[in-house]
C-alpha cells in the first residue's frame, strides 16, 4: 500500500504539471507557435495523476475499513 507522504507527493506532482501547462498556455511565446498540443497533454497528464492518486487513496481507505469490519 502507498503511504500518505507518497500520495501527497503524487498529488503535488499532478498540480505542478497542471500549473506548468496553464502557464505555458497563457504565455504561449515560450515554446513558440503551435505548441498548444504539448501543453494540453501536460494538463491532461497532471489531472490524470491527481485523479488516479485520489481514487487509489479512496479505494485503499475503503478496503482498509471493510477489512477492519470483517475482523470484528
Amino acid at each position: 500500500m502507498i503511504d500518505i507522504p507518497s500520495i501527497s507527493a503524487m498529488v503535488a506532482l499532478g498540480v505542478f504539471l497542471w500549473i506548468i501547462a496553464v502557464f505555458l498556455m497563457v504565455d504561449g511565446g515560450i515554446l513558440g507557435e503551435r505548441t498548444t498540443g504539448i501543453t494540453t497533454l501536460l494538463g491532461f497528464m497532471g489531472m490524470l495523476i491527481i485523479l488516479i492518486t485520489c481514487m487509489y487513496a479512496l479505494m485503499s481507505t475503503k478496503a482498509k475499513k471493510s477489512w477492519k469490519e470483517s475482523q470484528l
